[in-house]
């Protein structure tokens, strides 16, 4: 059994690579006296007065809980409620523009101006000043909440926060964006201020559930439905509702190999070396699957757009294949440079016809029904019930799948569905291996590097 000291140790250790530097944070200090007096220049032409603005630093850099070599200052820009959408958005990316250097918009609640300031990245992201989130209009209204509720429970347990977010980081499970489904950041601070240490956590998380509910504020576990953690500002959200289910047992059973074997190699992203192609060539031709990929043009949105409809593509074909008998094992999906879609089934080819199941012979009207149509073949008698041969319409895996997607792109997603039905590549077997898919494919595949 490993003892507390061993552990000690290890964690120690860790901190050194989570724990920003002294010119790090020096670094960060100055962007952020910087950034103060861009904004107060600009508010004092007028801006505050209209509008009656504030601004707040929030996020981990004001609660310094942010990562090492991952520094990043959000800053929030309040506008009263009675301002309108359109003209908080409005304001809220001209003065993001007047602050910054080398800004580019993003897209999350609202449009919001990413950029830097003396080299430091900065986010400028406007939201509603609300006296309570009854009146929450956007998700990024809470933001000021869960600031004002976290900044003194947390204080002292900074570094516990950085353990679990690169503990997160190095298993590829930090970010509630779609693309990952992880860990947020406001959710690692909530589980901190919740066990009390990073140890803690990890040691009562080798015993969470699906349907395990951590109630922050009441300081209570309990069982429901799903995995919920609670979030004290708003009781009905979900703080983990982006996490996904396949993530949070990824979760679980790295907490219980860290117990049962604890080293420093847990807080160091892994270094992946690809087997090469004909390894994988090798494999794919050994399976004798019918692995099968879909290549498209990456659609122009943002992410946290794209990644929900590759999913729902993913899962049509899927579905469909499974109901033509095909015997798919498992789909996915990667967006690099171009898009893919990947689905490997057990069966390629199925027989050139198939056998429909009809009525018994009791149900008189209902047999008549059944004899009355035109078949290529004739019916018979099996175990009590009519049957008849049918030719099948798909016989072949990737027939299938190319007249599915021609015929269904409406249903795959509104931009991913109109992108597929401008064209499409259809790779099978050996020809699925490319540059961009490699490293995407040895993980699809489950091969051991």
């Amino acid at each position: 059994m490993t003892n507390s000291k061993e552990i000690d140790k290890i964690l120690k250790k860790a901190l050194e690579l989570v724990v920003p530097s002294d010119e790090e944070k020096e670094k960060a200090k100055k962007a952020e006296m910087e950034l103060r007096k861009r904004l107060d220049e600009v508010f004092n032409q007028g801006l505050k007065q209209k509008y009656n603005l504030e601004y707040k630093f929030l996020g981990s850099y004001a609660r310094d809980t942010w990562l090492k070599n991952n520094l990043e200052i959000d800053v929030f820009l309040l506008f009263p409620e009675e301002v309108d959408m359109d003209e908080l958005e409005k304001v809220a990316i001209e003065i993001g523009k007047a602050v910054v250097d080398e800004y580019e918009l993003r897209y999350a609640a609202h449009p919001y101006v990413h950029g830097k300031v003396l080299d430091v990245e900065v986010d400028v992201v406007p939201c509603y000043r609300l006296k309570s989130l009854e009146k929450i209009k956007s998700a990024v209204d809470r933001t000021p909440f869960h600031h004002e509720w976290l900044k003194d429970r947390i204080r002292g347990k900074e570094n516990e926060v950085r353990l679990l977010k690169q503990f997160l980081k190095a298993g590829n499970l930090y970010g509630a964006e779609y693309k990952v489904r992880g860990f947020s950041g406001y959710l690692c601070e909530l589980l901190i201020v919740f066990y009390g240490s990073f140890y803690e956590l990890i040691r009562n998380a080798t015993k969470w559930s699906r349907k395990t509910v951590i109630d922050v504020l009441k300081g209570e576990i309990k069982k429901g439905r799903q995995f919920f953690v609670v979030d004290p500002v708003d009781a009905k959200r979900n703080v983990a509702a982006n996490l996904s289910l396949d993530n949070l047992a990824r979760f679980v059973e790295r907490c219980r190999n860290f117990i049962e074997r604890p080293s420093i190699e847990f807080f160091v992203e892994p270094k992946v070396v690809l087997p090469d192609d004909r390894a994988i060539i090798s494999e794919i031709e050994s399976r004798n699957t019918a692995l099968c990929v879909v290549e498209f043009e990456k659609p122009k949105i943002v992410e946290d757009n794209l990644y929900p409809q590759l999913e729902r593509a993913c899962n049509k074909i899927e579905e469909f294949l499974k109901r033509q008998n095909f015997m798919p094992l498992k789909s996915d999906y990667y967006a690099g440079k171009r898009c893919y879609l990947i689905v490997e089934c057990q069966v390629k080819e199925l027989a050139r016809i198939d056998k429909r199941i009809g009525p018994p012979f009791e149900e008189e009207n209902h047999v008549k029904t059944f004899l009355e149509k035109n078949r290529d073949y004739k019916p018979f008698i099996e175990d009590g019930r009519y049957c008849v041969y049918v030719k099948r319409k798909y016989w072949r895996v990737e027939d299938a799948i190319v007249d599915y997607i021609s015929k269904n792109w409406k249903g795959m997603g509104k931009n991913v569905g109109v992108t597929i039905s401008k064209g499409f590549r259809l790779h099978v077997g050996r020809d699925v291996l490319n540059e961009e898919l490699k490293a995407k494919l040895v993980e699809f595949l489950a091969l051991r590097c």
